[in-house]
């Protein structure tokens, strides 16, 4: 039997068809990392919710949730969490999770169920998948970390055999199997100089290797945290350190699995802190939670430089983040600022129908290199109905009603392109999302 899966990223979407081939590296060349975040089941269902409707507009019979395809799915998305990839971070296809599973789509960084379906229905390989008529039944998993969701449908030719009842936002530890090559750490220490009293933190965890802009958050269990000079800086087992004379010391954090993966940073203590140890409450952070407020907005700021990490554009752009048409803050997140600058969506829309041709004007979007419009019979965009699909550099099109002539009524919609260049300085063409305002036309 065939199986297939697909792969998402925010941008360009590849995919591909595998078969059974278990690929599991040997226990001697496995760690066990635990993985902690947000199993969201409500984000989940409206997935199913979405899918369903896709089905039914193409005449096709709904898939059911199933309950070990729903579980399997949730573990894959945390597997990809820390490994982005069809392949599981064990080595083994993503089909040994569950024998049920005849196809997956994967995703990375969209924030809402509409944005991930949206980006899985342009892609030729996902839409085949949603829409494949020989399936019946789906689990879908929705994982949440501090760099954003990891989602994953698992598809089945077999019937439901147990409905699940979940929904809520659950948050969830799961230890995966992951193979030595892929783990690197990654971590940052909040302070370089304190004050007497004052308190830092570690940042850390495993970086995804599959989706190299990102790291998975880690479980404190999994680290050993050392101070080499205590009566300067002394640190507890959840990596966070508190500063108790003048001097310098070196804080370090190493992977109980593998020693050799260490991070130190050497902290200078001058003065003290008294006037803030009295008006501030002490963040603390247990398992990389926040379980205190501060008063002292630097305290949760200063990692901001150390954690964000350059997104370079690679032909399977496996390291890009989109900016959705509601992120205003994408530059910020993904730190492409002279990319992602005012990137949001198009604020005005204008077509009509005059003489010869239908013209259509739109207000420009800062920064961006071009636009993309399309002109189609139908509001939802099929590939099949779309008759005219033109890029320009200037905020207007006009187009000859020629080439739409046999239409009556059509629908334009409009998107701006970036350019950016890749790890290798080749230019590249960056979309964005569809601005969220849709023109009906009337043709003659």
């Amino acid at each position: 039997m065939r199986r297939i899966f697909s792969i998402l990223l925010s941008i360009a979407m590849t995919f591909s068809i595998v078969t059974g081939l278990n690929l599991t590296a040997s226990a001697n060349d496995i760690y066990n990392i635990q993985v902690k975040g947000i199993c969201d089941y409500n984000k989940a269902n409206e997935v199913l919710k979405i899918v369903n409707n896709e089905r039914s507009a193409n005449g096709l019979a709904s898939l059911t949730m199933d309950t070990e395809l729903l579980n399997a799915a949730m573990d894959r998305a945390m597997e990809t969490g820390i490994y982005y990839s069809h392949t599981r971070p064990d080595g083994s296809t993503c089909f040994t999770i569950c024998n049920k599973i005849n196809g997956e789509n994967i995703a990375v960084n969209y924030p809402t169920s509409d944005s991930v379906m949206n980006g899985w229905m342009n892609s030729s390989g996902h839409r085949a998948n949603i829409l494949n008529s020989k399936y019946k039944s789906i689990g879908i998993g929705c994982f949440k970390v501090d760099s954003g969701y990891y989602w994953v449908q698992s598809f089945s030719n077999k019937s439901a055999e147990n409905i699940p009842n979940k929904s809520g936002a659950v948050e969830k530890t799961n230890t995966v199997s992951i193979q030595k090559s892929l783990v690197k750490l990654y971590a940052s220490a909040s302070k370089s100089n304190m004050k007497i009293n004052e308190s830092g933190y570690f940042k850390y965890g495993i970086v995804n290797q599959g989706w190299s802009s990102s790291y998975c958050p880690g479980v404190a269990d999994d680290y050993t945290f050392s101070s080499n000079n205590n009566s300067v800086i002394g640190i507890d087992s959840n990596g966070n350190f508190t500063a108790k004379s003048e001097g310098t010391a070196t804080v370090s954090i190493a992977l109980k699995a593998d020693l050799s993966q260490k991070y130190s940073k050497t902290i200078t203590v001058n003065g003290k802190n008294s006037s803030a140890a009295q008006t501030s409450k002490t963040t603390a952070y247990t398992n990389q939670t926040k379980t205190t407020k501060t008063t002292q907005a630097q305290t949760t700021r200063a990692t901001a430089a150390q954690t964000k990490t350059t997104a370079s554009f690679t032909e399977q752009t496996k390291t890009t983040k989109q900016c959705t048409s509601k992120s205003k803050t994408c530059a910020k997140r993904a730190n492409i600022t002279k990319l992602c600058t005012n990137l949001a969506s198009i604020k005005k829309l204008t077509a009509n129908c005059k003489q010869k041709k239908l013209n259509v004007d739109w207000k420009k979007v800062n920064n961006a290199c071009g636009y993309e419009v399309q002109i189609a019979t139908n509001k939802n965009f099929k590939k099949k109905n779309i008759i005219c699909d033109k890029s320009t550099k200037k905020s207007k099109l006009s187009v000859n009603r020629k080439k739409i002539k046999n239409c009556k009524t059509c629908f334009v919609r409009v998107r701006p392109y970036f350019k950016c260049k890749d790890a290798n300085g080749t230019p590249q063409k960056v979309y964005s999302e569809w601005c969220n305002k849709v023109k009906k036309v009337k043709i003659g």
